[in-house]
């Protein structure tokens, strides 16, 4: 696999992970209609569960599709800058909430 295919490989599979993401939830969902601050954080709870469970899945799909070594700790490298990025971002969010 050349890396420019292995490139496209991983943002396929990361843009699909999350695809489904933001689409707007059913009415049944309790979450359609969350009012206070305890239901929105649940119903954000849920939502991180579910996208972080099937970004999982995929990258172990991937992973399994690699050969290669090096693609396989390039992948492993990018993962782990990403969860960085994202958890930073989630803690600024939450600091930011608590001090305004």
């Amino acid at each position: 696999m050349k890396v420019s295919t292995f490139g496209a490989l991983m943002l396929l599979c990361f843009s699909t992970a999350l695809s489904g993401y933001g689409q707007k939830q059913k009415s049944q969902d309790p979450c359609a209609n969350a009012q206070t601050t305890a239901e929105m954080r649940d119903c954000a709870g849920r939502d991180y569960k579910k996208a972080d469970d099937e970004l999982n899945k995929v990258y172990k799909q991937l992973m399994s599709k690699l050969d290669d070594e090096g693609q396989k700790e390039a992948l492993k490298t990018a993962q782990q800058a990403w969860l960085k990025y994202r958890d930073a971002g989630f803690s600024m969010i939450a600091t930011a909430g608590t001090s305004v």
